[in-house]
């Protein structure tokens, strides 16, 4: 990738952060974040199944539960809320939990479901699609050679949890990767923005971000540069402000808030 930092196109959000601070230790894998149906932000850690509510005003942790007691634990890759609170949070092989909001140092009961992307894909992205019910899903390798130079996404469906997740889009990821000044593009995070629709992509390989329309188009590119060392996860608040975290490494995570400048 360049050295210097890229932008392509009309972003929806600021190319300078205007917060951020340090996760407490315990957070140092942040791997995923989601907004609540009120507008809280969720977080969970990339190893043991515990949610975490984030005040990015204070900059603080002021709630947690464990799902399951004790917390399952697995390679968690992403989370999302749908519009009636149920959480869905996957492992990067597609064992998706879905549970309700627990109190705080409590736990929560949960149903798994095998999503049937084990042997198509590596999980790294989860968000909830309002309008079609359905939590879609970023695979940020794919196993199978038709994908193969593609980012593909793809649906599941709550209302009927026995199916497998099916593919919603499939993304050259050229287009991407040469928008960005890389050879190729590994999501970690999709987020969809409620206003426009459109599908909001990190890259923590590349350490880059990408806004696509409903079809797929490149809307917006943008290296995200040095203040990125991981970026794991994203979500965007009721403001619309874009917020990222990052896994913190030998360091605390990061979370870092983006304005929004463009409706």
């Amino acid at each position: 990738m360049q050295s210097h930092l890229i932008a392509v196109g009309d972003s929806l959000f600021s190319a300078k952060p205007d917060l951020r601070w340090r996760l407490p230790g315990f957070l140092n894998e942040v791997s995923g974040l989601a907004l609540t149906p009120d507008g809280r932000v969720m977080g969970h850690d990339d190893e043991v199944a515990v949610i975490c509510e984030l005040d990015i005003e204070r900059g603080e942790v002021v709630k947690k539960f464990s799902v399951g007691r004790p917390a399952v634990t697995g390679d968690f890759e992403g989370v999302a809320i749908g519009g009636d609170g149920v959480f869905y949070l996957s492992t990067s092989k597609g064992r998706l939990y879905t549970f309700r909001e627990g109190e705080d140092r409590g736990f929560v009961d949960f149903e798994v479901y095998d999503i049937g992307l084990r042997h198509i894909g590596e999980i790294e992205g989860l968000a909830f699609l309002q309008a079609e019910e359905k939590v879609i899903i970023a695979c940020k390798t794919n196993y199978t050679a038709a994908l193969q130079g593609a980012v593909a996404l793809y649906a599941w469906a709550p209302w009927n949890p026995e199916q497998s997740a099916r593919p919603w889009l499939t993304i050259p990821m050229y287009p991407l990767a040469e928008a960005v000044g890389a050879r190729t593009f590994h999501p970690s995070s999709l987020e969809i923005d409620p206003e426009t629709g459109r599908l909001v992509i990190l890259a923590s390989r590349e350490n880059a971000m990408v806004e696509l329309d409903s079809e797929g188009s490149l809307l917006a590119a943008r290296t995200l540069g040095e203040g990125h060392r991981q970026p794991e996860g994203a979500t965007i608040l009721p403001d619309g402000a874009l917020v990222i975290a990052d896994e913190g490494g030998d360091a605390d995570a990061l979370m870092t808030r983006y304005a929004r400048v463009t409706p």
